[in-house]
């Protein structure tokens, strides 16, 4: 498979065999493995007052025979305005864990996917010996690869995640700390040679 390919400020094309990630997409596989992601960042603070914790008067506000109303003993019920909520959310974990190799088969279904869909790009030699946004950004754009743009790397240098962080959409992470979240949520994906050979590893290829 061919695709794009950034060495020393110079474009071309390579091969790169995506035979390490399998042959076959597991969307269900995927589409869970994303949910779990998205549940487990949730903070689950919501929370509701009830009845018993409404801090009002406990006198009645009406008497409660001869005025045809339906009866209201006091003020913190959930029909009254101000009062408390009924079966409201209350503070609550929402995370989980899928086992490892689920994480792992997803994980290679979202990278094959970004491979068929040739939105994968390979660079060389992306070291920079200070903080250079603007010359990320210029890499970014020779290979086709602006705007939302996940980075991989095997071991991500220091000047190299200074130089992503003031780019909108575009985020670095080691191959090692890959999930199949990250590589959904960006939609290219910018594969360094030491991402490409940790990735091999991690996979067994």
């Amino acid at each position: 498979m061919e695709i794009p390919h950034w060495k020393n400020g110079t474009t071309g094309s390579t091969e790169v065999d995506p035979s390490f990630l399998g042959e076959k997409l597991m969307p269900r596989t995927l589409h869970a493995a994303v949910v779990m992601y998205q549940a487990n960042k949730r903070t689950g603070t919501h929370k509701t007052k009830t009845r018993g914790e409404i801090s009002r008067s406990k006198k009645a506000i009406f008497r409660q025979k001869g005025l045809g109303k339906a009866r209201v003993r006091h003020p913190q019920v959930s029909q009254c305005r101000g009062g408390g909520v009924a079966h409201g959310p209350r503070p609550r974990d929402y995370s989980y864990a899928m086992p490892r190799k689920a994480r792992r088969a997803a994980l290679r279904s979202a990278l094959l996917s970004k491979f068929r869909d040739g939105q994968v790009v390979l660079a060389e030699g992306l070291e920079f010996g200070a903080p250079k946004t603007k010359e990320l950004a210029s890499v970014l754009g020779l290979l086709g690869a602006q705007g939302s743009c996940l980075i991989v790397d095997g071991a991500p240098a220091k000047n190299l995640v200074l130089s992503a962080r003031n780019i909108p959409r575009v985020k670095v992470s080691s191959a090692q700390d890959l999930n199949a979240l990250d590589v959904i949520q960006h939609r290219h994906l910018l594969v360094t040679q030491a991402g490409l050979d940790a990735m091999k590893e991690v996979h067994g290829g």
